[in-house]
């Protein structure tokens, strides 16, 4: 802007002349300048200093009111040292005099240029100092501005966020506050390297807040530089990782379990991709198929090839391909599937589908049975061999057995079964020949002189490495090594042994204490078998003596007595004595003593003839067969029981004539509190029954009969049932020693107790068969 038309429009042709590129603007009313300057983008303002009505200082003002960046040249012809100054002290870019000739458009148009070029390179710095400003701000990693000497100039949200300081309290120091004491030379030497090289680094090392939290952070660090190298700034950018961190230890750390797990397991474990190509296997799937190879040989190695090369180790290799094929097309779960081995040996297989990132895959595992199979081969044998033995009739004969079942099917070579003998103790009574050669003859063992002995005696079982180390052993210069010593319970003791140390191992001991617990068992049959043959034997002459004796009371005492009724009543009709009359009752006296001891050794047998039995139908039978007098009864059950009907009838017919007997209100002359005491059965002529109340009724497993009567002191309620027993002279002390034997032969318990006022004798461990209503009494 100039204020002679002339001179500005000659120096606007000049300067377009000197640099064509330029696009200029004249004016010379400051106002029309400075309005033409708001509406248009100029590079460069060139302002006279004398105009009309403003200043060329005036104008600079005005327009640094509106860009106080842009280029202000003053190119001025009253210039002055003073206005120079004044120029330069207002911030006009460059000052230049106006002169004659025309050399001094082509320096004003290089001013421009040069103004122009270092306005557009400040501005364009400028630009992109706000841009990394704004970057570094609005960034989400922590950043941190260094300076040449590595002290903070800036900290942007992000990192005070981390570190949890405020910007003031880092700008201005260094990372000691934020780097753990541990991590410091670590990070002394990223800034050694960044100095030295001045170059990027990235590295990862702990931070601690400002609260003390030590947290895993990543850096970013780079060291820049101008165009002749001088550090400008050093920037550090920086991310929270700890949350990764940790994920990435703990999925090295399940990896590392993984593949430790994977490798020792107890079973063959083979991983297939989707291309039916192993991903892994493990070396014990090698081993159970007896591969020398490398598991990492084997991956990616083609499953189908890999499946029929095994399968000529299996029995049936045709179906062993053809199974796989079918398993991995239908992916559904296979477990435990068996496979036997062209050796014999067996392997149970499980296949499970399973997702991989790039598709499906397969699953194989495979276990190796063959022990399994072994003992329950074993199991099954020893099964047999329990039948065996439970079989056999002599100690001899189970120990044949058992010594036989433990060569043959525990494989238990070496071995003996002592059986205890009173007074002798543990005997020798069955052994293998093999035993015989190592040891020698087979020893009896006494009272605390050996191993056998002191599992004999306490009843655990002895496993040993090397009886050698016992001190309880036998013989100290012992062939034997390992032991496996089982009790037989109060029976003996089963020994095996072998030469060598270590030979037996937990299933020979579980195999073989289910031996010993079978031998146990067969004992105790022929215990129980030999004790049931001398009872036989027993019963067998007693029953010939009991014949006997019933035979001679009924004929060799019978026909004495009828011999005597006889003479009685000759003797009546002569005379007509008292004296006859006690004989006459004498005679009915020893006719009961002989029906009673006619019915207890007949009527012992054992044999009975079980059916079901109403008990108010039998009961009221039996009340028809006793002389009741006035009693009366009160059947209170229609319960129905297994029994044989004669025997039950006797002992109810006892029963019910004992408590009319004894319950009879009468009162004797000497106070004891009826007519006939418990225990007799002998028929009285005086005793009418007057008052007297019986009754019958259920209760838990059996039934009871019950009177009023005086009842049965308890000292005397163990001795009723003996026979003989009677408090009454009369009586012949059998009626409830019956009771009790027809009790017996059915196995029911009989007792006695009081009870709502009199005696109760109560029936036990009978067998119900049913109830046709409900009982009453029961309990």
């Amino acid at each position: 802007m100039d204020d002679d038309p002339e001179f500005t429009d000659l120096t606007a042709s000049f300067l377009r002349k000197s640099e064509p590129t330029f696009a200029i603007s004249t004016s010379t009313d400051p106002g029309e300048a400075l309005e033409q300057f708001r509406e248009s983008a100029f590079d460069c303002v060139v302002s006279d200093h004398n105009m009309p009505g403003a200043t060329g200082l005036e104008f600079l003002e005005q327009i640094r009111e509106i860009d106080p960046d842009v280029p202000f040249i003053l190119f001025t012809g009253g210039g002055s040292e003073t206005i120079a100054s004044r120029a330069v002290s207002a911030g006009v870019t460059d000052y230049l005099q106006k002169s004659a000739g025309t050399d001094q458009y082509a320096v004003l148009a290089n001013r421009i240029r040069n103004a122009v070029e270092t306005y557009r390179s400040r501005r364009a710095l400028s630009e992109s100092q706000e841009r990394l400003s704004r970057f570094i701000d609005q960034s989400p990693l922590g950043t941190i501005e260094y300076d040449e000497t590595f002290t903070i100039v800036r900290v942007n949200d992000a990192a005070c966020e981390v570190l949890g300081y405020e910007p003031g309290e880092l700008v201005g120091g260094s990372w000691a506050p934020f780097v753990p004491e541990d991590e410091e030379l670590e990070v002394a030497a990223v800034e050694r390297g960044l100095r030295e090289n001045q170059a990027g680094f990235h590295n990862v090392n702990d931070i601690v807040t400002k609260d003390g939290e030590r947290r895993r952070t990543a850096w970013y660090n780079r060291v820049v530089t101008d165009d002749d190298g001088e550090v400008i700034t050093i920037f550090a950018q920086f991310e929270d990782v700890t949350d990764a961190h940790e994920r990435q230890q703990k999925l090295k750390e399940q990896d590392v379990l993984e593949s430790t797990l994977f490798e020792t397991l107890p079973v063959g474990v083979l991983a297939e991709d989707a291309d039916r190509r192993v991903i892994r296997i493990n070396d014990r799937l090698l081993d159970l198929f007896g591969l020398e190879w490398d598991p990492d040989d084997v991956v990616g190695a083609d499953c189908e090839a890999f499946a029929a090369e095994l399968a000529d180790r299996f029995a049936d290799a045709d179906r062993f391909v053809d199974r796989i094929e079918r398993v991995t097309d239908e992916r559904e779960p296979v477990w435990n599937e068996e496979l036997v081995l062209g050796s014999g040996d067996a392997l149970e297989r499980s296949y499970r589908p399973i997702e991989l990132p790039n598709g499906p895959g397969h699953l194989w595992v495979y276990y190796d049975v063959s022990d399994r199979r072994m003992r329950e081969r074993r199991l099954e044998a020893l099964n047999e061999t329990a039948g065996e033995l439970m079989a056999a009739e002599t100690r001899e004969e189970v120990a044949e057995i058992g010594v036989e079942a433990a060569d043959s099917v525990l494989g238990l070579d070496l071995n003996a079964i002592h059986l205890f003998e009173p007074g002798t103790g543990l005997v020798p009574v069955a052994g293998t020949e093999a035993g015989r050669e190592l040891i020698g003859p087979l020893p009896t063992f006494s009272e605390g002189d050996s191993i056998a002995w002191r599992v004999y005696e306490t009843g655990e079982p002895a496993s040993l490495d090397d009886v050698r180390t016992d001190p309880d052993r036998y013989n100290h210069d012992t062939p034997v090594r390992g032991e496996l010593c089982l009790p037989l319970g109060d029976y003996g003791v089963l020994i095996a042994g072998s030469p060598t140390t270590g030979a037996f191992d937990r299933s020979d001991e579980v195999l073989g204490e289910v031996l010993a617990t079978a031998l146990v068992a067969a004992l105790e049959q022929v215990d129980r078998t030999d004790r049931l043959r001398e009872r036989e034997r027993r019963l067998t002459r007693q029953n010939a003596r009991l014949e006997e004796f019933a035979s001679v009371v009924s004929h060799d005492l019978r026909n004495p007595l009828n011999v005597a009724d006889g003479r009685l009543e000759l003797a009546r009709a002569e005379s007509d004595s008292e004296h006859l009359t006690a004989v006459s009752r004498a005679h009915d006296r020893m006719a009961e003593l002989i029906d009673e001891l006619l019915t207890l050794t007949r009527e012992c047998d054992t044999q009975i003839d079980l059916t079901p039995v109403g008990l108010e139908s039998i009961a009221r039978t039996c009340w028809g067969n006793v002389d009741t007098g006035s009693a009366r009864i009160d059947i209170r059950t229609d319960r129905t029981v297994r029994a044989d009907g004669t025997r039950l009838k006797r002992l109810l017919e006892n029963l019910l004539r004992n408590a009319v007997e004894h319950g009879s209100a009468n009162p004797r002359s000497d106070g004891r509190g009826g007519a006939v005491e418990h225990g007799s059965t002998g028929r009285r002529t005086d005793a009418d029954g007057n008052g007297v109340e019986i009754a019958v009724g259920a209760l838990n497993g059996g039934f009871y009969v019950e009177d009023n009567g005086p009842g049965i002191p308890p000292e005397n309620r163990g001795s009723v049932f003996e026979y003989g027993y009677s408090t009454d002279p009369n009586g012949t002390g059998l009626g409830l020693a019956i009771v009790k034997q027809c009790a017996e032969v059915h196995g029911w318990d009989v007792g006695v107790t009081t009870g709502d006022s009199g005696a109760r004798f109560e029936i036990t461990g009978v067998d119900v068969v049913g109830s046709l209503g409900t009982d009453s009494g029961d309990g």
